[in-house]
């Protein structure tokens, strides 16, 4: 799909999204109103040197707080179905399905992307994206056919727009683009769109691609003191993407003959020493990297396939793990299956 393609389908999918704005719907009665929608997205770019790999203080907090709703949404949106996939709560799901319909239905994300100094509003785009569409895998067993249409139809006008920014050839396919997928992929499953499917597919492979045999992503590489730090955060969407495939009874873990093990190894072993990473990026890593958050919630599934999996047992000890742009609990949806075949 060009640019072209990709502006006449949003456009289309946010009149109707729009139309139905009118209709409302039923939340369960102990569940706060869904924040309003955010269509239009303002960010900006917080390191302050060319690796970008120093954060700037008062640019970081400025941009906290211009994303704000977003991060909020995400959280809030995770805790929900979670809740729901966690002890069966009927009514964190249907909160969780009323926020979802509520976005779809003001057209979230699909606004202007207000740029001050990088593309960081596209990126913040992708995130939301990403942590509402697995979010919406959880809950979905509980929602009507109507929040169904709605929310599928939201999901797959904010991939097209997320897919029509990597028409531009000159935008550097690094993690961003990795993390596109995620949302790619979760709105391909949820939906059933064989051409979303395939762009997630392409995606991946791409992402694949890139590791070195020692299991290096060049251009994560260059990121200096927070090359170890953005090699983490690179696999994190492999591993989603690769964990979802398997919901639909596909190996993607074996692409290459299973060249992400390369990467998965070099990140579990820079997490126990990162002066391999010190070295070939020239640089000392950043200490605050040093430990896991909530990003490193690909282990959890990772150990599950890896063909060795007792090198993953010391990141596995320090979950669990939580990110609400992945959707919520990473230790808990690996627990109950979440992306297991159906």
């Amino acid at each position: 799909m060009n640019s072209g393609q990709a502006h006449g389908c949003g456009t289309a999918v946010i009149a109707f999204l729009m139309g139905l704005a009118a209709a409302g719907h039923a939340a369960a009665a102990d569940c706060p109103a869904a924040p309003p929608a955010v269509r239009d997205i303002k960010a900006m770019g917080y390191y302050s040197d060319a690796a970008k790999s120093v954060i700037d203080p008062a640019k970081f907090k400025a941009n906290r707080a211009l994303t704000a709703p977003l991060d909020d949404y995400a959280k809030r949106l995770a805790a929900l179905s979670d809740a729901y996939l966690a002890p069966g709560d009927a009514a964190a799901g249907a909160c969780a399905l009323a926020w979802l319909d509520g976005w779809a239905q003001g057209a979230a994300l699909l606004g202007r992307m207000e740029r001050v100094n990088n593309d960081q509003p596209d990126y913040l785009r992708q995130w939301t994206h990403a942590g509402a569409a697995i979010a919406y895998l959880k809950v979905r067993p509980a929602a009507s056919a109507a929040q169904r249409a709605r929310i599928e139809a939201w999901l797959k006008a904010v991939a097209a727009s997320s897919l029509a920014y990597w028409d531009d050839p000159r935008k550097s396919r690094n993690n961003h683009y990795s993390w596109t997928g995620v949302g790619v992929m979760a709105t391909a499953l949820a939906s059933g769109d064989a051409a979303l499917l395939d762009r997630a597919r392409a995606i991946y492979r791409h992402g694949v691609d890139e590791i070195q045999d020692d299991g290096a992503l060049p251009l994560e590489m260059a990121r200096g003191a927070r090359a170890f730090h953005y090699h983490n955060y690179a696999l994190d969407p492999l591993v989603l993407m690769a964990e979802m495939a398997r919901r639909r009874g596909e190996d993607w873990y074996g692409y290459r003959e299973g060249q992400i093990d390369r990467l998965a190894a070099r990140v579990a072993d820079g997490y126990a020493d990162p002066s391999w990473f010190a070295a070939h990026a020239r640089t000392p890593q950043a200490p605050e990297d040093s430990k896991p958050t909530g990003e490193t919630g690909w282990v959890e599934f990772y150990r599950l396939r890896a063909p060795h999996p007792e090198r993953f047992a010391a990141l596995h000890a320090a979950g669990p793990f939580d990110d609400p742009r992945a959707g919520g609990d990473l230790t808990l949806m690996a627990d109950r299956g979440l992306f297991d075949a159906k």
